[in-house]
């Protein structure tokens, strides 16, 4: 009875463990929310695709209309994670965490030939601004430019064109300037920077925009940053710059936060025209709560385990060995009770035939006729059949033998009756 409780609390608790264990491997696939497609952001989501794609982990890239698209699709449930643009106004009431800012991403403004655009914000009125659609973290930091600036009131329209569409509503006449805020890598960024008909407008008074616009940093692009021959740009450029992250729900698997930001190390850590290299991923301004682990492998980066480990088991080895602890309890006993189940199961074998042997010699007492010891004799070869075929560790045989020689008495006794 001890061994039967035994075993039952020995297999709950193994089944607990099992159930919670099942609980650390992550999934196989995660959907990344990015931006329009061929974009800026969908060619860095490419990257993390290929990158998590080394491990197995299969990444669906969503198009969208841009951050604040991104965010409602994790909200709802659509997507796990997106690069979502900084200098956006999110509350914590989302159960949104950020997984570290990833990348410096300008803002740059881009005007006509003919165009009368001011460098000076504050001096912005009745002009047309592509400014990306609807739902896009453009149009979301072109309306916080506009309003820092002081000049919401100036007559200022915003055309619903972004990317591409910008750059043709420039040419056509249609929109006076463009507002982009990408990354450098944007194709339709580098097509506007080596467009002859477009002018760059270098804003004056960065330095207090960047004190009013949040989320928003000054850094310096230097001459000759992107081609040397001519330079461009032919001058040192101070621009408004806000730092991109990636965000998730709260309950995203805690080995993809890991895999994640290793992957973030690896695609960002490289210098840029904006910043040096290893300065991103950064925990600074994170647009929602850090995930602690995330801090953790940002600031000290990966462990020795992430070499020696599956990625998923490094990345929750606490709680790997949560659930070690409790077998260091119960395996002591159990090993202590196998062999005393092995030894239970062996004699079983035999006391089975014990059993019938019994009955049979009850049924020989009550036999009275010729016919009915036969019968019983009958039952008692079978028996004997039985254990001599039995398959017996050494150990084992000398119950077997015994119960054959009890069956010899008892024909010996069938005998004598029927003599």
């Amino acid at each position: 009875m001890r061994i039967a409780l035994a075993l039952v609390a020995a297999l709950t608790l193994l089944s607990a463990i099992l159930y919670f264990a099942i609980g650390l491997k992550p999934p196989e696939s995660m959907r990344l929310a990015t931006g329009i497609g061929e974009g800026g952001y969908w060619k860095i989501g490419e990257r993390y695709k290929a990158e998590l794609a080394i491990d197995g982990i299969n990444v669906e890239l969503l198009e969208t209309a841009g951050s604040l698209e991104n965010i409602e699709k994790i909200i709802n449930g659509e997507a796990d994670v997106a690069i979502v643009q900084g200098g956006l106004e999110l509350t914590d009431e989302a159960d949104l965490q950020s997984l570290g800012a990833i990348f410096l991403e300008p803002i740059a403004i881009f005007r006509s030939a003919t165009s009368p655009l001011d460098t000076n914000p504050g001096e912005w009125s009745d002009i047309r601004l592509a400014a990306g659609p609807v739902g896009s973290g453009t149009r979301a930091a072109a309306s916080a430019l506009i309003d820092a600036a002081g000049v919401s009131g100036a007559g200022i329209e915003l055309i619903e064109a972004g990317g591409d569409e910008a750059l043709g509503a420039v040419r056509n006449g249609t929109a006076d300037a463009m507002f982009f805020v990408a990354p450098l890598a944007a194709p339709y960024l580098m097509e506007a920077i080596f467009d002859p008909d477009l002018l760059f407008v270098p804003m004056s008074l960065v330095d207090a925009l960047a004190l009013k616009l949040p989320g928003a940093i000054a850094a310096t692009v230097p001459a000759g940053a992107i081609t040397l021959d001519p330079p461009r740009p032919p001058a040192d450029v101070k621009v408004l710059a806000l730092r991109a992250s990636l965000v998730a729900k709260n309950d995203l698997h805690p080995a993809l936060v890991d895999r994640l930001v290793n992957a973030a190390t690896v695609l960002h850590r490289d210098r840029d025209i904006l910043h040096g290299y290893r300065e991103y991923p950064s925990v600074d301004s994170p647009p929602v709560p850090l995930n602690e682990s995330a801090r953790q492998l940002i600031l000290n980066g990966p462990s020795i385990l992430h070499n020696i480990l599956p990625y998923w088991v490094a990345a929750q080895f606490g709680r790997v060995l949560l659930l070690l602890l409790p077998l260091l309890f119960i395996l002591p006993p159990v090993l202590r009770i196998i062999p005393s189940i092995y030894v239970w199961f062996q004699k079983r074998r035999i006391w089975s035939h014990y059993q019938r042997i019994e009955m049979l010699e009850s049924e020989l007492a009550q036999a009275k006729t010729i016919g009915e010891m036969e019968t019983v004799s009958g039952k008692l070869d079978q028996v004997d059949a039985s254990l001599a075929n039995l398959k017996l560790p050494l150990a084992y045989r000398q119950g077997a033998y015994d119960a054959r020689l009890h069956i010899g008495h008892i024909r010996q006794e069938i005998s004598r009756r029927q003599s």
